[in-house]
């Protein structure tokens, strides 16, 4: 069973004894003041048996509005993460770019071996890590 006190929803399970999310607390409070007018009208035995399966799935409410807000919390960090590969990877790139421009009139065919081979390499690993997170969130 659950205490309803100053529009906040206190669970009576020890094991699980948290403080409901706001919507689902407004929701607990209707559903309270309407059981509390069919128990006046009537008498207890009206809401005895919905009771514990109103508080069951206000309780699943609950649980599912935190995890959407978990969910949230993930897909920013992981755009930020994606932000931050993409802005690594255009710098790369350009790198890439310049180091190849640089090499070609300058440097010897083997220097320029060596950082195209090393560029190549950190550019698949950023892109392959642009795909990961992408992959994460359908982006």
């Amino acid at each position: 069973m659950e205490l309803v006190e100053d529009g906040v929803v206190y669970q009576d399970d020890p094991g699980t004894s948290a403080v409901m999310s706001e919507r689902v607390s407004g929701l607990a409070n209707s559903i309270y003041r309407e059981f509390e007018r069919l128990i006046g009208k009537y008498d207890e035995d009206v809401v005895k048996e919905l009771m514990p399966l109103v508080v069951a799935v206000l309780e699943n409410l609950d649980s599912v509005f935190a995890e959407n807000q978990e969910h949230e919390v993930e897909l920013e960090l992981l755009k930020e993460d994606n932000e931050q590969l993409i802005t690594q990877y255009e710098r790369e790139k350009a790198l890439r770019k310049h180091a190849e421009e640089a090499a070609s009139r300058d440097a010897p065919i083997r220097c320029q071996v060596i950082v195209s081979a090393h560029l190549y390499r950190a550019e698949q690993h950023v892109a392959e890590s642009v795909a990961s997170v992408q992959s994460v969130y359908g982006g």
